[in-house]
């Protein structure tokens, strides 16, 4: 029963600690007004990820396994291929989730491009949450691009999505089975409350 609750006690302090650290965030404010806001017409994603901090034990392993290599050997996925696949996959997973943010929101009639910098992604492994705890993060820096000039017309910098992951050993169990059963992984979790930001700091009035 003691080690019962030290697990779901960790995983609360996780959780806490996550949505502090997202709170505490200073975020640029956007230098459009909300009715220039509305009038922008999203019609592309562009999301660079050359530079970012990765920690994706899963990502890695999916690598791994996509080649029929080790899965004990860490040096295979230090490789440029292996980090260019790793990189892609959190380029293509964090696109996504901002296309489904976007998705409803109303479009305007001035073109413009989201031109999107990884900065982080820190996906800790079931191993991590069961000995030290830990959140998925993902964090990103935005530029709304005119897309006839070429001008950066506002930018979104110092924000980052985090949520929350199973804890200790029963945590990480019930995580599992919950995401086995449809329940978004630990890095769409992340991605899409990102995204999510980044659309309530478009339209505010939201």
């Amino acid at each position: 029963m003691r080690g019962r609750w030290a697990g779901r006690w960790s995983w609360i302090v996780a959780v806490l600690a996550g949505l502090c650290v997202a709170a505490c965030n200073t975020v640029a404010p956007n230098r459009l007004s909300l009715a220039d806001t509305a009038q922008l017409r999203f019609n592309g994603i562009e999301v660079r990820t050359a530079g970012a901090a990765i920690n994706w034990t899963s990502a890695e392993d999916d690598y791994l396994r996509s080649r029929n290599l080790s899965l004990t050997n860490p040096a295979l996925v230090q490789t440029p291929e292996a980090q260019g696949y790793i990189r892609d996959l959190a380029g293509r997973r964090l696109k996504a989730a901002l296309e489904r943010a976007l998705a409803s929101r109303p479009e305007g009639v001035r073109p413009a491009r989201v031109v999107v910098t990884l900065v982080k992604v820190d996906i800790p492994s079931a191993a991590q949450r069961i000995l030290i705890g830990g959140s998925p993060t993902v964090r990103a820096n935005i530029e709304i691009v005119d897309a006839r000039t070429g001008a950066v017309l506002s930018t979104y910098s110092g924000d980052q999505g985090v949520q929350a992951a199973g804890q200790g050993v029963l945590g990480v169990v019930v995580d599992g089975a919950l995401t086995a059963g449809g329940m978004d992984d630990l890095f769409d979790r992340a991605a899409n409350d990102f995204a999510r930001r980044f659309k309530r700091w478009l339209t505010p009035e939201a």
